[in-house]
């Protein structure tokens, strides 16, 4: 199933599995980013997981917005909202540099279909779009680059989830 539009951005999900004692679903996943496949189409996530990190990207859509990015070179903007998430001192600045990874870091929600592979990160841009950009961890290269209307990223999700927690409900009988 696909929600969104693959030359854009979309999420696909495929086969779920079900496994005792699970809270929900194990489903294939993968995100599509300007007709990119971005994820391990062979590993499967826990829905339950995914859908909450999907509420932290959420959570944070209005201080993404507080905080637009210029429309600088990919490596630039993703220095800014990725890199620096990881080279930050958390020590000795606290509550700075987490923030940075809940706003704008989309790969938490493929779980281990596209972290270690794939670095995603949503920023909205000075003329009120938002930007996926994303990153081949494994080569080093960028291999998507998208601008879509305000709150298309946050629609996309929004339709995962409610497909998954309608799958769930129905899945309990």
């Amino acid at each position: 199933m696909i929600f969104g539009n693959k030359g854009l951005f979309a999420v696909e999900v495929g086969e779920c599995k079900w496994y005792p004692g699970a809270p929900g679903p194990y489903v294939q996943f993968r995100y599509w980013v300007g007709n990119t496949p971005v994820g391990d189409w062979e590993d499967r996530i826990s829905f339950v997981a995914s859908a909450g990190y999907v509420g932290v990207i959420q959570r944070t859509e209005l201080d993404r917005r507080r905080s637009p990015f210029d429309d600088d070179l990919p490596a630039v903007v993703f220095n800014d909202a990725y890199e620096a998430f990881f080279t930050a001192d958390h020590a000795s600045a606290p509550g700075v540099a987490p923030y940075l990874r809940d706003r704008h870091h989309l790969d938490d929600i493929g779980m281990g279909a596209v972290l270690d592979k794939y670095a995603l990160i949503l920023v909205v841009t000075t003329d009120g779009k938002e930007r996926v950009i994303v990153k081949d961890l494994r080569s080093d290269l960028f291999v998507a680059d998208v601008s879509v209307p305000l709150g298309f990223v946050e629609s996309v999700l929004s339709e995962y989830v409610e497909w998954g927690q309608s799958l769930s409900v129905s899945a309990r009988g």
